[in-house]
């Protein structure tokens, strides 16, 4: 039989080991023991390692600069210098740009260090006008005009032209001839009185009040108005003859104005009572509330139940009681009678 194979010999430390410990002397029965019949042979030493210097240990900031993380137990401090560190980035830029910017400042001319600064107290400079808008302008050499005064000398007293706009001044005893011709000629035939109005003028004494016609050629499509400078009590004549429509218009101007029109077929208030106290749209016409003759003859005081029961009607939204309901109900109460039922 073939000698049994020699294990290998153990060095004399793990020897030592064996013979201390109690479990050394059991024989091994595991599965990496050398089978019957298994020669060994010698394979040579292993090299040993190459000996290199260790590295010394890392503090616990230098870990974590490294690693980019915080080492275990100190997650709360680290925090806290990582936000300290941005804010001092933070702040060291913007102190860089502050410091680029005043050496900008600095390196370029300014414009305004040549100028010399105003002395404390030294009135402002004036402000630009601004630019001047269009004015009237003198119409002599219009056609029209200029056919006007051939045909009716001494009628037109001043013609100018605004925006394309015509505006003649004709003289107020002249007017009917004017508007007259307007409306026959052939070449003009301004046939239609879109407009008829008044201007109040207080500060022009002898001739405060301007009427005004505005007149339109529905066949040629062109547009002319004419001026007359009045007084209220003279007033001037009336165009109804030549427009029949101007017969409302007169009589606007009148309640409205005060202008009298010479020879109307029919001049009375149009828009207020035929008593009224005065003419609304003149400017010298006061703006507050004022009792006068025509309140106190048709708008009766209430006693105090009456003036409830109107309170009350108005509180249920008859809000026009000053024109018909109103008037009715005075008449209720003149008569004795009763506008709200009492409760029984």
């Amino acid at each position: 039989m073939a000698d049994e194979p020699k294990a290998p010999e153990a060095p004399q430390s793990d020897a030592t080991e064996a013979s201390e410990s109690p479990r050394a002397a059991l024989p091994r029965t595991d599965d990496k023991s050398p089978s019957p019949g298994f020669e060994s042979r010698d394979a040579g030493s292993l090299p040993e390692p190459e000996k290199t210097a260790s590295p010394s240990p890392a503090t616990t900031e230098e870990q974590a600069a490294l690693t980019a993380k915080a080492p275990s137990g100190s997650s709360e401090s680290n925090t806290a210098i990582q936000s300290d560190a941005e804010k001092a980035a933070k702040i060291a830029e913007a102190r860089a740009k502050a410091s680029a910017a005043k050496e900008a400042a600095s390196e370029k001319p300014s414009a305004d260090a040549a100028a010399p600064s105003p002395a404390p107290g030294a009135p402002k400079a004036p402000v630009k006008k601004k630019e001047e808008g269009p004015k009237p302008t003198d119409a002599a050499n219009h056609a029209l005009v200029r056919k006007i005064r051939e045909q009716l000398d001494g009628a037109v007293i001043e013609a100018s032209e605004f925006l394309g706009q015509l505006s003649i001044r004709v003289e107020s005893s002249r007017i009917v001839e004017v508007c007259d011709f307007l409306k026959r000629d052939a070449a003009t035939l301004f046939n239609f009185l879109s407009d008829l109005t008044c201007v109040h003028l207080p500060d022009r004494i002898e001739a405060p009040f301007d009427i005004v016609y505005n007149l339109y050629s529905i066949p040629a499509n062109e547009r002319v108005r004419l001026k007359v400078a009045v007084d209220d009590s003279d007033g001037v004549e009336t165009v109804s003859g030549v427009w029949p429509a101007a017969n409302w218009m007169e009589r606007e101007v009148f309640d409205l104005f005060g202008v009298n029109f010479r020879n109307h077929p029919d001049l009375r208030r149009i828009l207020l009572p035929p008593d009224w106290q005065g003419h609304p749209l003149r400017k010298d016409y006061p703006l507050e509330f004022i009792e006068n003759e025509w309140t106190g003859k048709h708008l009766p005081e209430f006693t105090v139940v009456q003036q409830e029961q109107l309170e009350q009607r108005r509180a249920y939204g008859l809000e026009q009681l000053s024109e018909i309901d109103e008037r009715l109900a005075r008449e209720f109460f003149r008569q004795g009678k009763e506008v709200m039922s009492k409760d029984k």
